[in-house]
């Protein structure tokens, strides 16, 4: 008994070790089982914080009452916020976007047992700093083993950057609707095979190609057919070249018919939008301003040939008045008579200066006026201008006065003309209105610059003045400061508009000083160039001698010394008979011609060594009689001098053009016709002192 009981007890004593035993190992095992599971939810946790730490995401979660139990870590990066903060609603960091009633409304109505589900949803929440971030959530309910609510688990995922994207895409996609809809063009768009993708249309041009219906098909169903090459044409070059393609085209619209213009840009590789517009308008408007150029150049031509005709008829009976009065004037005369005679002839030279201005402002005004360069005499040209007003001046005892400074150069390249005639509108402009006292003129040097001076001419008189208020009109064409200058002094009324215009050819300007009854200050500058290279002591004579205007007299008999041959040309029998006694007084007696005609027939029965050829005649002109005097290849061949009143630059072309030597104009000036006489007579008799 006692060794049942023994072996009894050893039996539960090595039951009781193996249970201790195996209880031992289970409890080992699931030691080691739950640190595995602690291992793996640490690494989890891990890569979850670090996901979170990385991720513009967190977590949250919040009990049946709305109240926030729980928040990641990663939200005090991501919302400034203190995630050990609870008990706060899940709606307290909402912004008043309005987007968010509707989220509030669905999770409210889920807490309250209305809905079933909550779908993800966008909220609007603001940050502790109160900036706005726009969030995507999900929500995941968890319930008890009862299916009561316990509380709802979330993720938010923070879409800010997104969302305010596709704010900018959507503001931009609205701005380029607007700017759509604001222009008037048509546009289609094509991929490069010419299939048209898109359209927009705002105008009438779109109705007759039904673009809507003809989306997919390609440019050359789009378009009517007679203009497909056109529009087939641009799209492909704008596709080659990758440059804007303009074209023009017609479309018929009922029975209205359009101007359009359509315009080929390469957006893409496989793009090319088209923009139309209706240019009609645009091309009415050009045609109109065609017909109206072309109504302003007939006008303006018009006025051409009748200034250029009425100078004519007016030069041709003026050369006979003022030559005549010049040869009575050299007859034996008493007093009375030599006044009459010097009355007609300075109301001669008025009319004909008149006429001048007119011709010269004409010519001013359509642009046939240029800078004819050569090399001058600065103060020669400036004593000229004098000379040529020093008559007048001497009549009203006006003292004339010339103050050229040292620093100022002597010899210039550029118009000398041009620049003498500037000075002599404002010089006898200055004696006209100056009744005693003088006329100065002062020439400085303002700047020198590499071939360049730029030189100031100030001409001061003691005349009437002009009041400050009417200084502004003294440069208007046919205008003179009071009427009753007009009538009192004459004039065209021109000279000083011709001036103004005449500096803008030299880059120069002009102004004035003046007070009534005190006299008047002009100034005006002129950019002259300076001659390139030293110039000869030939050169220097030439360009710095004796004034044009200081002639031998008139009576000096040249025939002796230069025995020239002379045809006249002339059907006026005054004009005739003025150049006939002009020369006789030099000696010579000319053979008479009527018409070309008749000069023609007169250079064949013998040779002559001066023609003096009217332009204008009957029966044959002196152009084309000079263009057959040429073709008749005559050695010695005659010098041809045209006589005309006609004094425009074209005029003087035409006639040189035709064959023509030279071109003198009526008036006739009698120096003028001895200076071309003397050069005729040194080239055919070069040996005669």
């Amino acid at each position: 008994m006692i060794y049942f009981l023994f072996s009894l007890a050893v039996i539960l004593a090595f039951v009781l070790a193996y249970f201790l035993f195996q209880t031992h190992k289970k409890k080992t095992l699931l030691e080691a089982e739950l640190n595995q599971i602690k291992e793996r939810y640490d690494e989890n946790q891990f890569h979850l914080d670090f996901f979170l730490e990385h991720t513009s995401d967190f977590l949250f979660k919040f009990n049946p009452e709305g109240i926030v139990t729980y928040s990641s870590m990663n939200v005090v990066r991501i919302m400034g916020r203190n995630p050990n903060i609870r008990l706060a609603h899940y709606s307290n960091s909402y912004s008043d976007n309005p987007i968010n009633l509707k989220a509030r409304e669905r999770i409210d109505g889920f807490l309250a047992g209305k809905y079933d589900t909550v779908p993800p949803y966008f909220v609007e929440v603001n940050d502790a700093r109160g900036f706005p971030h726009m969030l995507e959530v999900f929500h995941k309910p968890i319930y008890s083993d009862k299916g009561e609510l316990i509380a709802v688990t979330g993720i938010a995922k923070n879409i800010t950057g997104i969302y305010n994207a596709e704010l900018e895409i959507k503001k931009f996609e609205k701005e380029q609707i607007l700017i759509l809809d604001a222009i008037p063009d048509t546009m289609f768009t094509f991929d490069k095979q010419g299939f048209l993708l898109n359209y927009h249309a705002k105008n009438e041009v779109s109705d007759p190609l039904s673009a809507e219906k003809k989306l997919g098909e390609n440019i050359v169903d789009v378009f009517p057919e007679e203009i497909i090459p056109v529009m087939t044409t641009g799209l492909e070059r704008a596709h080659v070249t990758d440059e804007l393609q303009t074209v023009e085209f017609k479309l018929e619209i009922g029975k209205k018919e359009l101007f359009c213009e359509g315009r080929f840009i390469k957006l893409t590789d496989d793009r090319i939008l088209l923009m139309m517009r209706d240019i009609t308008a645009q091309k009415q408007l050009e045609e109109g301003l065609k017909l109206a150029k072309e109504a302003a150049e007939n006008a303006n031509q018009a006025k051409s040939t009748f200034l250029a005709t009425m100078s004519h008829e007016i030069r041709t009976p003026m050369n006979g008045v003022i030559g005549m009065t010049n040869l009575l004037n050299e007859t034996l005369l008493n007093a009375e008579q030599r006044d009459y005679v010097e009355t007609i002839k300075v109301s001669g030279e008025t009319l004909l200066r008149i006429i001048n201005d007119i011709l010269d402002y004409s010519r001013i005004e359509s642009g046939k006026v240029t800078l004819e360069d050569s090399v001058f005499g600065l103060k020669r040209v400036v004593e000229e201008s004098l000379n040529l007003v020093a008559y007048e001046a001497k009549g009203k005892k006006v003292g004339l006065n010339l103050y050229i400074d040292e620093n100022v150069p002597e010899f210039f390249y550029s118009d000398r003309n041009r620049l003498g005639q500037i000075l002599v509108n404002l010089l006898s402009n200055a004696v006209k209105f100056t009744e005693r006292g003088f006329v100065s003129v002062k020439v400085s040097l303002i700047e020198f610059k590499e071939d360049t001076a730029n030189v100031e001419f100030k001409i001061q008189d003691t005349g009437i003045g002009v009041a400050k208020e009417d200084i502004k009109n003294l440069f208007k064409e046919f205008t003179q400061v009071e009427s009753s200058n007009s009538r009192r002094f004459g004039g065209s009324g021109l000279g000083l508009a011709i001036v103004k215009n005449l500096l803008k050819l030299f880059n120069g300007k002009v102004s004035v000083q003046s007070e009534l009854g005190k006299g008047s200050l002009f100034t005006f500058n002129v950019y002259l160039k300076a001659p390139v290279g030293e110039m000869t002591e030939e050169e220097r004579k030439t360009a710095g001698g004796l004034s044009r205007y200081e002639v031998d007299k008139l009576g000096d008999v040249l025939s002796g010394k230069y025995p020239l041959k002379i045809l006249l040309a002339e059907d006026n029998g005054i004009n005739s008979k003025l150049i006939c006694l002009i020369l006789e007084r030099m000696g010579y007696v000319p053979t008479l011609a009527k018409t070309g005609q008749e000069a023609l027939s007169k250079m064949l029965d013998q040779s002559y060594d001066v023609i003096l050829m009217d332009v204008q005649m009957p029966v044959m002109d002196g152009i084309e009689a000079t263009k057959r005097i040429r073709a008749l290849n005559l050695n010695p061949s005659p010098y041809i001098i045209g006589i005309s009143a006609s004094a425009f630059d074209e005029d003087i072309e035409n006639a040189k053009q035709s064959g023509m030597d030279d071109y003198l104009i009526k008036p006739l000036k009698f120096e003028a016709l001895r200076s071309k006489l003397i050069e005729v007579g040194q080239m055919r008799f070069p040996f005669v002192s």
